[in-house]
């Protein structure tokens, strides 16, 4: 045990290293910075010797610090982009589709058929039967409001 303490600055090193190379196979950046802390965590060690739970402070601050630093970095190289297509347009409202297990006022439960596929449904006004036909108003998340259809 002591011949493990006594190198822990090789394998702080180490330990960066391979967090480095595991970045290619995990998705993300935040273990590369975990490696980088680590590897100037084992440079520290072997200038300036320490405890071990002196080294495990200096490797969560200096992963940290990497981590804030090397955030932004990344964030500057590499600017993420989102944009809103006008041509996309809301397909599904005013639709008349059936419904599937009874639609109920302002609560959960009710589904209606649309696409080929059972979605979530409410009302605003009444109650709507299972075979009956709604008409479809708005859309939140996976959840439809819909009104009912007189044939």
């Amino acid at each position: 045990m002591d011949l493990i303490f006594a190198n822990t600055a090789y394998l702080w090193i180490l330990t960066g290293i391979i967090l480095l190379f595991s970045e290619f196979l995990l998705p993300g950046t935040f273990v590369m910075f975990l490696g980088v802390g680590a590897i100037f965590t084992g440079i520290l060690t072997r200038l300036f010797p320490m405890e071990f739970y002196t080294e495990v402070i200096v490797w969560v601050i200096s992963s940290l610090v990497s981590i804030l630093l090397g955030g932004s970095l990344v964030k500057k190289f590499f600017k993420s982009e989102s944009s809103v297509d006008p041509f996309i347009q809301d397909d599904f409202l005013n639709q008349i589709v059936p419904v599937e297990i009874d639609v109920l006022v302002n609560r959960l439960g009710g589904k209606i058929r649309f696409q080929g596929t059972v979605w979530d449904a409410i009302s605003k006004d009444n109650k709507i039967l299972k075979g009956e036909y709604v008409r479809i108003l708005s859309r939140e998340n996976l959840t439809f409001t819909v009104e009912k259809v007189e044939p």
